[in-house]
């Protein structure tokens, strides 16, 4: 029994030499806890064209986009865990601010339009591909002969700039058209023509769609320059990037996104906050 006692105290005096590990709970101002970011095909959030010609479906669901913000001198950990791109390819990271978007008119479909000089002469309007980021738009019209859309058409806000030119004539109309913003389907306006003739028009049938779409890339992120990584034989690849202290212009909250680029981008992460003390 003492030699049981003599050990227990033995290991008792042990235990109190060596400096014990402090288990102490994390402060309230602590940052730290990853935050899984989604990511998104380029054409699904941004104006397509540019973006989506190069993008690779499936890419999105399978990469991983992790933040973590732990105590210290580094302010944030981001962590790219990428799958489903191209085997043995070099792809290029670009730390972003955030992106924004806006409300736009897409006027894309069949129009029948009527225009007015002296009698309504009515026209057949077919609009095949309209640039969400900028506007423009393009197609082709008939009434009693055809006609294309000029180039330099395009919607700007709630304003229609309407330019076509006759096929095989020199005989151009140039109209501006305002569209109803309650419910896009009607459009008035005034146009004039190259030879001296104006009068007023607006459509018939066709409507206007609101899409909410992204405007553009937001530039990279303060000081930040771009970083390639390269995926293996599966199409996975990984990198990892630390922000600092002096990686911030001042304490704040930064909206950031990342985006992955390869010719064009590919990839564009949600937007996500870092908190920098």
């Amino acid at each position: 029994m003492k030699k049981a006692i003599i050990f227990i105290l033995i290991v008792a005096l042990i235990l109190l030499a060596v400096p014990s590990v402090m288990f102490a709970a994390k402060p309230t101002t602590n940052l730290a806890g990853a935050q899984k970011v989604a990511w998104n095909l380029s054409g699904d959030v941004m104006p397509s064209p540019p973006w989506g010609l190069s993008d690779i479906p499936g890419s999105d669901t399978a990469s991983k986009l992790i933040v973590n913000q732990p105590n210290g001198n580094t302010e944030v950990a981001i962590t790219g865990a990428m799958n489903g791109l191209d085997p043995n390819t070099e792809y290029t990271v670009y730390l972003s601010n955030a992106w924004s978007t806006s409300e736009k008119w897409n006027i894309t479909g069949d129009w029948e339009l009527r225009f007015v000089l002296g009698g309504n002469y009515d026209h057949d309007m077919t609009v095949t591909f309209q640039n969400m980021q900028t506007g423009v738009f393009s197609g082709t019209g008939h009434n009693s002969s055809t006609w294309d859309i000029l180039g330099t058409s395009k919607v700007v806000g709630d304003t229609i700039y309407l330019d076509l030119k006759y096929t095989g004539s020199s005989y151009t109309v140039n109209a501006v058209g305002t569209i109803n913003a309650a419910d896009g389907a009607i459009i008035n306006g005034t146009w004039s023509s190259n030879i001296g003739q104006s009068g007023t028009w607006s459509s018939i049938t066709g409507a206007a769609i609101k899409k909410t779409v992204g405007n553009g890339y937001p530039g990279l992120f303060y000081t930040q320059k771009t970083f390639t990584f390269t995926t293996d034989e599966y199409g996975a690849g990984s990198w990892h990037l630390n922000l600092r202290d002096e990686d911030f212009p001042k304490s704040g909250t930064y909206n950031l996104s990342v985006w992955i680029n390869k010719g064009g981008t590919i990839l564009i992460s949600d937007n996500f906050q870092v908190v920098a003390e």
